[in-house]
């Protein structure tokens, strides 16, 4: 049990029972939960997330490839793969793309351009590191004093109203707080300098990620409302609503996001399919049937860690989706990098008026609207990328090249090269020349992992549409997993629970586009 469980193993900020909640709950949605209350701790600064930064403990398989703390390998047994650092910085610089001037280059027509920032607000709400301070410094491997990474939104809700009130309305304390800003634009509560008042300061990196924070904040305040029309007596309605709010988008993360990243659009967007068979599955009337293969913790707590090679190789992939400019409203294309308070994406500012989100613009919520598409996955990054503001490049690696970050980083935790693993799935590894590697004896016929992800998924069949076997079975099992050992999700409380009407659209389906009409950030349709 990790330090969040026994705080809120009988700790609660409205003391009732667990038996109680759930007999209040059970007519709204079944499988209730109870949340918890942290202590009053001293917290260190937010790390960075799986984009380039460094984060607690993600060197310790380096130390011990065996070792599973906050961080572990899911291949434990691979040997590291260490070419020279000068062969993989020339192999990572050839990793930009020539030509950004056209929109519509190298576009995903499987894709939609938000999901490369709905993306980023998991990769945030999975690292979250809410261990205090006087521990991470005296545990910086992360062995012991881990929290276990899981996607339940405590990005959005911090540590609950009563210890975190500052994210809260006062007037309605089961709401989280939004305002006006002084654009005249509904944003998340904001300091003197402009910087975003919310429950993890890195979902305000860009402006789209932190609309898209805003919009689940929304959702929440909705769903708050809908709580009580349900009669539900007052003390027990945030936890309600924050369970209703993350068991929505813990589905939307497996019947959403993963689909569109890893399945055959042939197939149903319930059958994730890598080598090896069905990660998840979807069964009539039964819960889903599950097939974890490589993603096993063998720690004696079982508590879930992050494989390496999700963090810094396959869940990467996002990196090439990023296109150097978007459309937020009307036509205007937006830097996503550029000169403070200047028309692009910069966050740490009021959301702008002519920067406030039309999100039919890069996600599917206008039947009527081609909502634009990412970047294709492959193995070329924007050129904006090549050279990151410093706001994007955390201490203590001053490496401005995405790409060469992202592949140095790989060797200094010790990821075996992307052959060795495919073997290990029982996949026909490709060769270093199917993949346009050079012949440099310093590969010996290997490639780095997440380079390798990148072009098995730019390769047919893929075509760049979807992620291969390996980048998308790690991805599959690592975020399947990490919701299956979650002991307040609902695939591990109620794995039969499916989304129904009003919130969903219909039982059984729930998108993020579902959750932005319901929390009213896109109109219904």
């Amino acid at each position: 049990m990790d330090s969040d469980e026994r705080a809120q193993k009988g700790s609660n900020n409205r003391h009732f029972s667990r038996r109680k909640f759930i007999a209040g709950a059970a007519g709204i949605s079944a499988g209730a939960v109870v949340g918890g209350q942290m202590p009053t701790v001293a917290h260190a600064a937010p790390e960075g997330g799986l984009h380039g930064a460094e984060l607690r403990g993600m060197f310790l398989t380096s130390k011990d490839p065996l070792a599973e703390g906050r961080f572990g390998a899911m291949f434990k047994r691979l040997p590291a793969f260490t070419p020279s650092d000068d062969l993989l910085t020339s192999l990572a610089e050839t990793m930009v793309e020539e030509n950004t001037t056209d929109i519509f280059l190298n576009t995903n027509p499987k894709l939609f351009a938000g999901f490369t920032f709905i993306g980023q607000f998991i990769d945030h709400d999975i690292t979250l590191d809410k261990t205090p301070l006087a521990q991470q410094q005296a545990d910086p491997d992360a062995k012991v004093n881990f929290r276990t990474p899981r996607y339940d939104l405590d990005s959005v809700y911090g540590r609950g109203p009563q210890t975190d009130s500052q994210l809260y309305d006062p007037s309605d304390q089961d709401k989280l707080l939004l305002r006006t800003n002084v654009n005249g634009v509904l944003d998340v509560p904001r300091d003197g300098s402009g910087g975003a008042i919310i429950g993890d300061p890195r979902n305000d990196e860009n402006l789209i990620l932190v609309q898209f924070h805003k919009a689940v904040a929304q959702f929440h305040n909705k769903i708050v409302d809908y709580v009580r029309s349900q009669g539900m007596r007052s003390e027990w309605v945030f936890e309600a609503a924050r369970r209703l709010a993350r068991w929505h988008y813990q589905w939307a993360v497996i019947h959403d996001f993963i689909p569109r990243m890893t399945s055959d659009p042939r197939k149903t967007v319930d059958d994730f399919v890598g080598n090896g068979g069905t990660v998840y599955k979807e069964v009539a009337g039964k819960p889903p049937v599950i097939n974890l293969q490589y993603y096993k913790p063998t720690n004696k707590d079982g508590r879930p860690f992050m494989p390496i090679e999700f963090a810094v190789a396959a869940y990467r992939f996002g990196h090439s989706l990023i296109r150097p400019f978007y459309v937020l409203r009307g036509t205007r294309v937006v830097d996503i990098f550029g000169p403070a308070n200047g028309f692009n994406l910069n966050g740490g500012r009021p959301i702008p008026a002519d920067l406030e989100i039309e999100w039919k613009n890069i996600l599917p919520v206008d039947p009527t609207f081609p909502a634009r598409p990412p970047r294709k996955i492959d193995t070329k990054l924007s050129i904006p990328l090549k050279t990151l503001p410093g706001s994007a490049v955390p201490p203590p690696d001053p490496t401005t090249n995405l790409a060469v970050r992202n592949t140095l980083r790989g060797k200094r935790v010790g990821l075996p090269s992307g052959q060795q693993v495919a073997k290990a799935m029982r996949v026909t590894a490709l060769s270093n020349s199917t993949l346009g590697l050079s012949n440099d004896p310093g590969w010996k016929g290997e490639a780095p992992l997440w380079f390798y992800i990148l072009k098995e998924a730019e390769l047919a069949p893929y075509n760049g549409e979807r992620l291969g076997p390996v980048g998308g079975r790690i991805m599959a099992e690592t975020l399947v997993g990490l919701l299956q050992r979650d002991p307040n999700s609902y695939l591990y409380l109620d794995p039969s629970w499916k989304p129904a009407p009003p919130i969903a659209t219909t039982t059984g389906k729930f998108e993020f586009s579902d959750l932005l009409k319901f929390a009213g950030a896109a109109p219904s349709t």
